[in-house]
């Protein structure tokens, strides 16, 4: 790989790991860029200074984002990136960092990976001036975080620098064109595809982000680990030695398994029960339906049913009177008289009513003649 090609790949791979729009870290780009370094295709001196802009920029989020990608190459690309950090022109450089900065929270993160790193390299003379700029800054009147214990575990677990070879580290393969080799980032050692074609996370190394490892390191990394181990038999210890004798102590705890015949009684069961409950919804939204509608329907006017009249009763009339207005009693009286006298009656015309006058006078006529 050309410098120039490499130095093109470093600079994108910074904008994709300290972009202002992430919504979290880019683990991806900030490990490719630590397997950079630690292959040798990049220089430390190259990178940090590229981090310098990043550092220095005026949206929160993206210094914010650089000094995460300064944190896990300390952690991850060993000595080489430790020594470039602590030259006395980069720590005037996090000095002045800290001075001018708008932001409060990059300040604040930055003042503690420079105590973290202190209390890292305190046994290590060689840097000695991240030390002098923490005692300057101390005098300024910078106060510090306190020193977290997760913080204090970066002194000793360092990730290892990583070896070269020609055959791989377990199987003795010989590397060419289709054999390629691979680092496993817990050990360093140098192995073939098929013996690093396991991944695990490497939380001591600060990777977080599940990473190539060998068949050795991923066996120990899953392996339950000695506390563990410790806390169980402190929990057995406990039991009483009665019961730690007897033969319910080995027999195993494992739940009794079902038969067939009551997998299937309990699945009927289940089924029932889902039966019962989507017919009781059912029975309820057709309630809820009914009452809906009883509290919706429009109330309509009842009609008038029309009783007929019954025709007003008659008040007792004097017979007299009664005989003298019935029109057929007269009719048949005229008749009467019209065969007396030999005078048929007209049948082309109907006969009419006499008139009031007319019935008097007759009425008159016919007393004289019967008395």
């Amino acid at each position: 790989m050309s410098l120039f090609r490499t130095g093109k790949n470093i600079d994108v791979l910074l904008d994709k790991a300290t972009s202002h729009l992430l919504m979290e870290p880019d683990w991806v780009s900030t490990l490719q860029i630590c397997d950079l370094i630690r292959q040798n295709d990049v220089q430390p001196k190259q990178v940090l200074t590229s981090l310098k802009k990043k550092l220095t920029s005026q949206n929160p989020h993206s210094a914010l984002y650089a000094l995460l990608v300064l944190e896990s190459l300390v952690k991850n690309c060993g000595t080489v990136v430790h020594e470039e950090l602590t030259q006395k022109t980069y720590c005037d450089f996090l000095h002045e960092l800290g001075k001018t900065t708008p932001h409060e929270k990059v300040r604040s993160k930055l003042l503690e990976l420079i105590q973290t790193w202190n209390f890292a390299f305190r046994k290590n003379p060689k840097h000695g001036a991240l030390k002098n700029i923490m005692t300057l800054m101390k005098a300024e009147g910078y106060k510090f975080p306190t020193l977290r214990e997760s913080d204090a575990m970066f002194s000793a677990d360092t990730a290892p620098e990583w070896a070269d070879g020609d055959v791989c580290h377990r199987c003795r393969v010989p590397f060419s064109m289709i054999q390629r080799k691979h680092h496993c980032r817990a050990c360093g050692q140098v192995f073939c595809g098929q013996c690093t074609s396991k991944t695990s996370t490497l939380p001591k190394y600060g990777i977080e982000k599940e990473v190539r490892v060998c068949d050795s390191c991923y066996d120990e990394a899953t392996k339950p680990s000695a506390a563990s181990k410790a806390a169980l038999s402190k929990a057995e210890s406990e039991l009483p030695e009665e019961y730690l004798k007897s033969s319910l102590a080995q027999q195993k705890q494992d739940p009794p398994k079902k038969s067939e015949e009551e997998l299937r009684e309990e699945e009927e069961f289940q089924l029932a029960l889902a039966l019962s409950q989507s017919e009781a919804e059912a029975k309820e939204k057709e309630k809820f339906k009914i009452t809906s509608n009883i509290y919706n329907v429009k109330v309509e006017p009842t009609p008038v049913v029309e009783r007929p009249q019954t025709p007003p009763q008659q008040e007792e009339t004097n017979p007299e009177l009664a005989r003298y207005l019935n029109r057929s009693y007269w009719e048949s009286l005229q008749t009467n008289d019209q065969n007396e006298h030999g005078r048929p009656a007209s049948p082309s015309a109907p006969a009419t009513a006499p008139t009031q006058n007319i019935d008097i006078i007759k009425y008159k006529s016919k007393e004289k003649r019967f008395s």
